[in-house]
């Protein structure tokens, strides 16, 4: 366990974290079972051609029960395409069968995503080494859960089995050491297109990325086509929202998700304390209102038994007395080992009155962070007013403005997270107190260029409204969009309305920290070993939209460009 800085006194987190492992009192890390574990070897899932369900499967011992023993489970989490059918076509699972050949190939690491790459230095690729060292066995839900159409066999499950085993997910996910995103993008025999936009608004796969980033391993990987693979480095690189805000085909699942979300992250703040990961533990117990949103469950209050007398001494301040023992604080200008302040993590809690608090004690509205946050993706440099934009906490990030917080600095401003969480409400309060719309990121990246790259309709809306951005502005938009995650056709759509060209090519200007990334990427890619946004770079210069993209796997923004009459002759510099 981590031990406290040197030159001062323990906290009564420290102590408590250190007691409570020397006497096993945590609670169990692990996520109970109710249903076993059934998988399908990673050998008998390529030769698939046609999905069958669960107890036929089983039946004919395609599927076994996983055990740490027999290798590594993999927990593949997917949009339906049909009602009664996972993918009656295949078209997704021919995706995973031709991404799991592509892996257990010459590939020798799953790069980051772009956006984690980007900004976050610190972020680690995922070397398949162990994925090809031992066999995997694949978790899907079609194959391992009991289905109800089955109910007429002899050998069939019952209705609760299948409800044993939804429960069980969380623990399932916990025991696997790969999770997987399948998002490519494809089309339904209803008229639906699928895509990884459609993955994230879906309550059930927030639920299972949910529990993924609130188990021992948080990292996942999004596959977008056969051989577009990314690790999804961080939420800023990938952000879904809140599984009570997600859609439900079913709204009485909703009422099913809260207690088990609580659970989940009763058990990540113990296994962050037994690891003495204070920081992950701070940032996990202050982001349960988000984890929460839309859900009827009461958050953790904290680990630590906190007696009466403690909180007496701070008469005062008994919110700010009681957050300090939580979170392990003495003071209102403390910082942590990770070079966060209190005011950061009490901004991610969103509790105004604890803000309120901390500020006419002092606490310093203009600190950034001195470190990135590879989990949540946030540079260095973060203030709390960015966070407050982030995470929509918008009630604080008036107190914040109140407090005199700068609007503006950082390797991305505040106007860039309220775009980047298609936070409209916080656009308009930062446009009310002074900020600029067309205010720029430390590479010279417009805000509204952010929000089309999200796919952030209603924050690119708010920022079109308050001002008026040149041609050439929403053409480099279309093409972060194209390349990113708001590729959709109708991001595609409206930014043509809004004057965007098609067929526009990108440029950077020399002697720009943007040039500067270009050409060390461009290099990276050539010389030594590329990734995503390494190969972006290095077709940068005179890329179009189209050819983002295609580079990105977006095929909807694809097909909606070739449908507005993107040229297809055009090159960019590397002549392709």
């Amino acid at each position: 366990m981590a031990c406290c800085r040197s030159g001062r006194s323990p906290t009564t987190l420290e102590l408590y974290a250190g007691s409570a492992a020397a006497s096993h009192s945590f609670t169990s890390e692990a996520a109970h079972m109710l249903f076993p574990m059934y998988t399908m070897p990673s050998e008998r899932l390529l030769q698939m051609t046609v999905i069958e369900p669960h107890e036929v499967l089983k039946a004919r011992g395609d599927i076994v029960v996983f055990s740490a023993s027999m290798g590594k489970a993999a927990f593949v989490s997917h949009q339906w395409a049909a009602k009664h059918h996972p993918d009656p076509e295949l078209k997704q699972f021919r995706v995973l069968q031709g991404a799991l050949r592509h892996m257990l190939g010459g590939l020798g690491f799953i790069p980051l995503d772009p956006v984690t790459e980007a900004l976050v230095p610190t972020a680690q690729c995922l070397p398949l080494h162990e994925f090809r060292s031992q066999p995997v066995f694949f978790w899907y839900d079609y194959i391992s859960c009991p289905q109800m159409e089955c109910a007429g066999r002899s050998d069939a499950c019952t209705a609760g089995d299948l409800r044993q085993a939804i429960h069980s997910i969380p623990g399932y996910i916990a025991r696997c050491s790969f999770f997987f995103g399948l998002c490519p993008v494809i089309d339904t025999s209803d008229g639906k297109v699928l895509t990884p936009a459609s993955w994230t608004q879906r309550a059930w796969c927030r639920f299972e990325r949910a529990l993924r980033e609130l188990s021992r391993d948080e990292t996942w990987i999004l596959i977008k086509s056969e051989t577009s693979l990314e690790v999804v480095g961080s939420a800023l690189a990938f952000l879904g929202g809140s599984a009570g805000e997600g859609q439900f085909t079913q709204q009485g699942d909703r009422e099913k998700l809260g207690p088990v979300l609580r659970e989940a992250v009763l058990r990540k703040l113990a296994l962050c304390l037994r690891l003495g990961d204070f920081a992950a533990y701070r940032r996990h117990l202050n982001l349960q209102g988000v984890y929460f949103r839309g859900l009827k469950v009461e958050p953790v209050q904290g680990l630590i038994p906190i007696p009466a007398s403690s909180l007496c001494e701070s008469a005062d301040h008994p919110l700010v007395a009681e957050f300090f023992l939580q979170n392990g604080f003495t003071k209102p200008r403390d910082l942590d080992d990770a070079g966060w302040s209190v005011l950061h993590y009490a901004t991610l809690s969103g509790n105004t009155n604890l803000v309120s608090c901390l500020l006419k004690l002092r606490a310093e509205p203009n600190r950034r962070t001195s470190r990135d946050q590879p989990n949540l993706g946030c540079p260095r440099w973060t203030s709390a007013l960015d966070l407050a934009m982030l995470f929509k906490q918008n009630d604080v990030a008036s107190l914040l403005i109140a407090a005199r917080a700068k609007l503006e600095g950082g390797v991305l401003q505040a106007m860039h997270f309220a775009a980047i969480a298609d936070n409209a409400a916080g656009i308009r309060l930062l446009c009310a107190a002074g900020a600029d719309p067309l205010a720029k990121d430390l590479l010279g990246t417009p805000a509204v260029c952010t929000a089309a790259g999200y796919g952030a309709m209603e924050a690119l809306e708010e920022l079109v409204l308050r001002a008026n951005h040149e041609p050439s502005i929403m053409s480099r938009a279309l093409c972060m969009a194209a390349g990113g995650g708001g590729s959709s056709a109708e991001m595609v759509g409206r930014l043509i309305e809004l004057k965007a060209d098609v067929d526009y090519q990108n440029e950077t200007q020399f002697r720009s920290l943007a040039f500067l990334l270009v050409t060390v990427k461009s290099l990276q890619h050539r010389f030594g070993r590329g990734t995503s946004l390494s190969a972006f770079f290095y077709h940068w210069a005179g890329m179009t939209p189209l050819m983002a993209a295609l580079l990105a796997a977006q095929h909807e923004g694809a097909a909606a460009l070739v449908a507005a009459g993107a040229r297809l002759d055009l090159r960019n510099c590397r002549m392709e």
